[in-house]
Parts: structure tokens; sequence; C-alpha cells
């Protein structure tokens, strides 16, 4: 007899443990091993740090909650990050110096810093997506030459099992395209709690993040564009009314596109219009200045995480709650 109570201590004692880890918080997702990266459809924001400028252009007229709001109250599963670098080895996050740089996480650290403690106060949580573009036109101080440094800022921040990288999804492959047309994209499950980082430029940042790394071997972040290249397998294409057969052919093809819903400069019709057309195309990432409610406007995307209208669309293939159950 004292055996057994001794025993059912020691049950109790280690499921308080798992209850303390937060091993069993997460929602149960039974078709994690049949759905994947592909076939959901999540919201994102349009340079996810802005805040507004004294006297904006009409384009920089907008401005973003905090990134943690975003996630939380918002649903928003994509950020993008504009990145400069500093002489102190830091990446400031701003859009245009002196003119549109107002932000509201001062550093790359600093931002996926609330990424990281979001993703880990909600056990379940989807693959999220960081798009990170090097943006230093004017700057007197280049990115270029420090993308080492730009990854391994990523993995001070978040452990390399945390985040999703291309040769997580390139396998034994002999490049990346192959794997996603001989395997496709990972499964949801495999993919829970963790970050995928893409490189938002299609210029000279990403030809030499590409430089010795041609299939984007050992590198942390995917690459945008391309088409039958090896390192293949992100793309953006906007104007969803007028290029849906783009989308809608790319999505097909098994690349993850990125297109946008609205702009400050548009109408209200017209967004709602861009945003409709958006999310029948299939795109799997739904970019948008306008994630929530403001007041001097009456449209906004509404949009929560989602099966994906094209790849995934049969409902008893795919309910909503299959790819995320958070609220």
């Amino acid at each position: 007899m004292r055996r057994a109570r001794i025993g059912s201590i020691i049950v109790l004692l280690a499921c308080a443990a798992c209850a303390c880890s937060g091993a069993d918080d997460g929602p149960d997702y039974p078709r994690d091993g049949v759905l994947r990266v592909d076939q959901l459809q999540v919201k994102g924001t349009h340079n996810s740090y802005h805040q507004r400028a004294d006297k904006p252009l009409p384009e920089w007229d907008y401005a973003h909650a905090p990134i943690d709001e975003q996630l939380r109250d918002f649903g928003v599963r994509q950020i993008e990050l504009d990145v400069h670098y500093a002489k102190d080895g830091t990446f400031p996050v701003f859009h245009v110096p002196g003119l549109d740089d107002r932000s509201s996480c001062a550093t790359l650290r600093a931002c996926l810093e609330i990424v990281r403690d979001w993703s880990r106060a909600n056990v379940g949580h989807h693959l999220l997506f960081v798009l990170v573009e090097p943006k230093d036109d004017v700057d007197a101080v280049k990115i270029v030459g420090r993308y080492d440094a730009l990854d391994q800022r990523i993995l001070e921040v978040l452990s390399r099992e945390r985040v999703l990288t291309p040769d997580d999804v390139r396998g034994s492959h002999a490049s990346l395209r192959a794997a996603l047309e001989a395997d496709g994209w990972p499964t949801l499950g495999s993919t829970r709690g963790k970050v995928m980082f893409v490189m938002l430029d299609s210029g000279v940042h990403r030809d030499n993040y590409l430089a010795e790394h041609p299939t984007l071997e050992g590198r942390v972040m995917f690459a945008r564009g391309g088409t039958s290249e090896p390192w293949a397998s992100v793309i953006e294409i906007g104007d969803a009314r007028g290029r849906g057969d783009e989308i809608r052919a790319a999505v097909d093809a098994g690349y993850l596109v990125r297109t946008s819903a609205d702009s400050p400069q548009d109408s209200d019709a017209d967004n709602r219009a861009s945003a409709t057309a958006a999310m029948a195309s299939g795109a799997q990432i739904i970019s948008s200045d306008f994630p929530a409610r403001v007041p001097e406007r009456d449209y906004w995307l509404e949009l929560r995480s989602r099966c994906n209208p094209r790849t995934a669309a049969a409902p008893s293939d795919c309910s909503d709650s299959d790819v995320e159950a958070l609220r």
C-alpha cells in the first residue's frame, strides 16, 4: 500500500510538471500529418513595424499596431521587416531614413524577440512567416557582405529547431525545386511552433545571398522569386484582380505565393474587390495595410488562418480548425 501511494504521488508530480511546461496546452490537430504548409491561407501585414510620419506621403499614410498585438488580436501570421545595417553591428528596422523612419520595434533582434515570445506563449500555432527586406538603397552603410551576420542574428533569437530552413525542405534532394516537385511542402504538424524566413529581394541582395549557396544550403532564409531555378520556392505576385490566373498557376505548381489585398491609396470599394480576388486566388499569404478596423475607413481585411480555397478546398479534407484553433 505504501509503495502504491508513493507511485501515485510520483505520477501526480509528473503530471504537474507536464502542465507547468505547457507540453499539453496546445489544441489537438488530428489532420496534422496530412495537411501541408501550402494548404493554408493566412493574413499578413505590409511593413509590419510601420508607424505614421508627421507628414506622410499618401502611400505611407498608415500605422500598424505593435507586432504582438497583430499576432494576438488580429490573426496576423506573416510579418514584414525592412532591415538596414548600422555601424554598431545591429540591423535597424524602419522604412526610409529621415522621411519615414518610425518603427514599433527598433531592431531586427527586438522585432524577432516579440515573435519568439508570442510563439512560446501560443503552443500549437501553425508556421509563421517573416519576410526580411534589406532596404539600404540610400544608406551609407550597406548590407552586402553581411548576410552571414543577418542569418546569425535570426538564430541568436530563435533556436535552430524553431526555424524552418531551406535545408529542412530540401532534405536529401538535389535542390529545393526538386524536393517540392517530389514531396511537396512539409506537413503542418512538422512545422507547428516554427518560423519561416524569406528574403524579400529580387536583385543584388538575393544574388549575393545565393552566392556560394546556389540551392540555399546552409542558409536560414528562403529566397523570393525564380521559376525553375534550384532555389525557387516562394514568389510574389501583386494585383490579384488582374493577375489571378498567374497566381493560380503558381499555386498549382507548388509555390508559396504572397499577394496584396489593399493599398492606402485605394478606395474602400477597390480594396474590398482586391481582397476578395486575393483570397479567391489561392495565394497562401495575403498581405494588408489594414489587418483590423481603423477609425477613418470602412474596409479592413477580414481573414483568419484557414484552409486554402484552391489547394485544400474540400470540406471533408480540411476545416479551418485543422489549420489553427487559436483564437
